[in-house]
């Protein structure tokens, strides 16, 4: 353990490293309006965390000048949960069983929102769990790991009272095997667009005056078009990296995913969204779902991504590669119905690309669509249907403050 120990200490000092030369691409003024608190660290006070199930965890706990300080490991009596998040429920608002982020959310539940509701920000996005009793935020599973970005704590603890923590930055393994592969400089890339891209939904929906009036006591017009602005040409630079990628006529599915992966608030723009990458569902599976798509604690979308090169649908037959597709998503709703599981559960594959259907192609994966509940055929114009919703947005609010 002491020498996988150590290895995480260089990879987080590597994702440090990397994220002050990335952020270096917003500009100065600009990132402690569009940037999470952790980025722009010069230094930190740490700790790693090891727990009675060998579970990892790493917890930035505040700033500290301009020193790295990593300090442990320091064996917990309590699980790595109720260490970072104050609280472990018999039942809890999210299980993590793939690779996750999640940024810039308030998470409670029903009794405190009903108690303490003039506690919770106004400004941020709120995910309630409308269950009282003993219940808590998150569960790790052994083979996940997941991020917290800005990420605030509300909830009733029995026994204690109302609890209140702000988590600027954790990051938790379920087993120390997952650290073996971490990439720091690629996840510091891909967490640096994904918080870009969190706070976009603040700009379509005018809350970026909030959050920036909320930072600065006195902000001109010139900053919030300069915020847009600089929205404008990220959005241009990811549309083109997409249709060069998607242009590619070979390629291993393993390209597209990290694509999906570093941009993956397209694969679903929202709020109140929590996107998984390959999720777990149990060990006998022949293969996970590529993304699971939590939306607001109350729905489930598994997604199954097959390369732009592929087509859905030869004439009125399903090809080989979406018929395969269709057998994992099968196989998934078999396990899932087992599980028992309670929330919504819907399916998205994505494969293709429209302009390479012919027209009775096209009418086909509509006549499909059109006969299944649960289930939805898209192909990769879906993604950059979502950039172009995004984009055109972004610039309505360009001229509005023009």
């Amino acid at each position: 353990m002491e020498m996988e120990l150590e290895i995480f200490k260089k990879i987080i000092k590597d994702y440090f490293r990397r994220l002050s030369v990335i952020t270096t691409q917003v500009p100065n003024d600009l990132r402690p309006f569009l940037l999470p608190a952790y980025m722009l660290y010069k230094g930190y006070k740490s700790v790693i965390y090891i727990d009675p199930k060998n579970k990892i965890g790493f917890e930035v706990l505040r700033e500290k000048a301009s020193r790295l300080s990593i300090k442990g490991p320091k064996r917990t009596k309590t699980l790595i949960e109720e260490e970072i998040f104050g609280t472990f429920g018999q039942e809890n608002m999210f299980r993590i069983d793939g690779k996750a982020q999640m940024s810039g959310i308030i998470l409670t539940c029903k009794d405190f929102s009903e108690r303490y509701s003039h506690l919770l920000p106004q400004a941020s996005s709120v995910l309630i769990f409308f269950k009282n009793g003993y219940v808590g935020p998150l569960e790790v599973g052994e083979n996940a790991e997941l991020k917290l970005i800005d990420i605030g704590i509300y909830w009733l603890i029995k026994g204690k009272g109302k609890f209140i923590k702000k988590i600027p930055f954790a990051w938790i393994f379920g087993n120390k095997d997952l650290l073996l592969r971490v990439e720091p400089f690629t996840q510091a890339d891909s967490d640096f667009y994904n918080s870009l891209f969190s706070r976009i939904y603040y700009i379509i929906t005018d809350g970026y005056e909030t959050i920036i009036k909320g930072r600065e006591t006195l902000v001109d017009k010139n900053v919030i078009l300069k915020v847009v602005n600089f929205y404008t040409e990220l959005i241009k630079k990811v549309k083109k990296e997409f249709n060069e990628t998607l242009s590619l006529t070979e390629a291993d599915e393993y390209i597209f995913q990290k694509l999906l992966e570093k941009y993956n608030f397209f694969l679903y723009p929202s709020s109140n969204s929590l996107i998984e990458s390959q999720p777990r569902l149990q060990a006998e599976i022949t293969r996970r779902p590529d993304f699971c798509i939590h939306v607001g604690g109350k729905q489930d979308i598994y997604v199954e991504i097959e390369p732009p090169f592929h087509k859905p649908f030869r004439g009125h037959s399903p090809t080989y590669r979406l018929k395969e597709a269709l057998n994992q998503v099968s196989e998934w709703q078999d396990i899932l119905e087992r599980k028992g599981v309670q929330k919504r559960i819907s399916y998205l594959i994505i494969i293709g690309l429209m302009r390479n259907l012919t027209r009775e192609e096209r009418e086909a994966l509509l006549r499909f669509n059109k006969s299944r509940k649960d289930l939805t055929v898209v192909t990769w114009d879906y993604v950059i249907e979502n950039i172009n919703i995004v984009e055109n947005e972004v610039r309505r609010l360009l001229y509005r403050n023009r």
